[in-house]
């Protein structure tokens, strides 16, 4: 481990969860250093960063938008419907990196991985028997998973008991996307998800109790932390367009999830949630839907771009906060 990679992990630790599932599809915590450039694909946009390897400052990114019908999210079907519309997209933004190497982090869309949070009283030492545990505590959830399904997870001390931070995906899911990325000579080391990355970006000494929502187009996740602590994960499918105006009930739907999940999350841990810290993952403008959820949380609404000091555009920023999280 490098003093870098070191720094990172204390910092992970600190915050009670480690740095997002290194070392790609096998799944397992790694020490080895993060690569300089990120890249997120959700089902409108691609996105990237790359940093300098020294004081991993932001030296350059872009944000392209993606034409309907080229990526479905899901875990269970095919996510790349177009592939040759996709690598074109991927070669325009990777000009606008001018990486110097070939190692990159992806971040797959949301709806293509599921997240938990499991609580134990204790945890086997063998590294097999814990993944029995953990896919045991998954399949009560999911009695049907897929052959190829994987598995990432990080032990994270939570007092008396172990809290496990787990993430399955398809291989097959996995692959289509390293399969059009090593196409144009890109070597994919580290498959992370993009909700989990923005829990990086803030102080949770400041902000003890709180929820993290991010927001994308398909899909939204909720992660409540109490007491500095991650308390539970949520992730749900958005059917209809919440950015059309003219479909406010729609989000209304979206608020009322986030209060039904605030409540539990109390109730559950003896706490109150003291503010909203809010992502949205979409183009234009997401007043409305802010203002609604701090009219109806009755609660502080924050965004997660404000905690980063950079002079991006607001929108880009709020975009690439996900990336920024991963390679900070």
């Amino acid at each position: 481990m490098d003093d870098k990679t070191d720094k990172r992990t204390k910092r992970a630790e600190k915050k009670n969860i480690m740095i997002p599932f290194m070392d790609k599809i096998k799944y397992f915590f790694s020490q080895q250093p993060l690569p300089n450039s990120a890249l997120q694909v959700s089902s409108h946009y691609f996105s990237g960063i790359r940093v300098s390897p020294n004081d991993r400052k932001l030296k350059h990114h872009f944000v392209l938008p993606l034409p309907e019908d080229v990526i479905t999210s899901s875990f269970h079907k095919t996510n790349i419907k177009d592939s040759a519309v996709l690598e074109n997209i991927v070669q325009q933004g990777l000009a606008k990196l001018h990486m110097t190497d070939h190692k990159v982090v992806l971040l797959l869309p949301e709806l293509s991985q599921k997240t938990f949070v499991f609580a134990f009283d204790s945890l086997p030492i063998s590294p097999k028997e814990r993944e029995q545990i953990i896919l045991f505590r998954i399949k009560k959830q999911i009695p049907v998973l897929p052959k190829d399904t994987r598995l990432s997870y990080s032990v994270i001390k939570s007092n008396a008991k172990k809290k496990v931070l787990a993430t399955i995906a398809r291989s097959a899911v996995v692959e289509e996307y390293e399969e059009v990325f090593s196409r144009l000579r890109l070597k994919v080391r580290v498959v992370g998800v993009p909700s989990l990355n923005l829990y990086n970006l803030i102080d949770s000494e400041k902000d003890k109790d709180f929820m993290l929502i991010d927001l994308e187009r398909d899909a939204f996740s909720l992660l409540a932390i109490m007491n500095s602590e991650i308390s539970l994960y949520r992730q749900k499918p958005i059917t209809t367009d919440f950015m059309d105006e003219a479909s406010r009930d729609h989000w209304m739907d979206i608020v009322q999830e986030v209060e039904n999940t605030a409540r539990f999350a109390e109730e559950k841990e003896k706490r109150k949630i003291k503010c909203l810290w809010v992502r949205t993952g979409v183009f234009g403008s997401t007043e409305s839907i802010l203002s609604s959820l701090e009219e109806r949380c009755q609660c502080p609404v924050k965004t997660v771009e404000s905690s980063v000091k950079s002079k991006l555009p607001l929108e880009e920023k709020r975009l690439l906060t996900p990336l920024l999280g991963q390679l900070s």
